[in-house]
């Protein structure tokens, strides 16, 4: 079996057995894959062969026991075995994708000009969703280029509203009139 699949597998079968607590499974995959991606100890350990996997599981059980929810302990304390981080990985952002096809959760970027408080964030939140009729994941980047306006990136849809944007489009109006 392809180790991409073999992920979706796996990320499928955590997600059935999370239930209701796959929110809460999502977010702690979510600092496991952080915690993997910044630290080298962290890692090493995962990779390592001179430490036996039971002796791997318990560490990690009494490192995270207070911020991981217990069904990822337990799934890390299994994929200790593969000695890959790579599958890990994999397997998180299976998981990640199958909660929000699930969730009914589409993934937004949204570039700005200018910084925005929470309010603002809040509020361009709540009118996408509405126009959508999904929640949206959204992060907000700020973007120096831009001279006002929003540029948007719905799951893999671009929505362009920059001034810059609205400019050459009355350009363009104006050299075919």
């Amino acid at each position: 079996m392809k180790l991409n699949q073999r992920a979706k597998k796996l990320a499928a079968t955590l997600l059935e057995i999370s239930g209701e607590d796959a929110g809460a499974v999502r977010s702690s995959l979510k600092q496991i894959d952080i915690l993997i991606r910044k630290d080298a100890r962290f890692r090493s350990l995962l990779q390592s062969k001179r430490i036996s996997n039971d002796n791997k599981t318990t560490i990690i059980r009494e490192a995270l026991a207070d911020v991981c929810h217990p069904n990822v302990i337990d799934f890390l304390g299994l994929m200790t075995e593969e000695k890959s981080v790579n599958i890990i990985r994999q397997i998180i952002k299976a998981y990640d994708e199958l909660y929000k096809e699930k969730e009914g959760i589409v993934a937004v970027k949204a570039h700005v000009a200018k910084e925005l408080n929470a309010e603002e964030v809040d509020a361009l939140q709540q009118n996408l969703q509405k126009a959508i009729n999904k929640k949206a994941d959204m992060t907000v980047e700020v973007d120096e280029k831009l001279l006002g306006g929003i540029m948007l990136r719905i799951e893999n849809t671009f929505l362009d509203a920059t001034l810059q944007s609205n400019l050459n489009r009355l350009q363009g109006e104006l050299l075919q009139s």
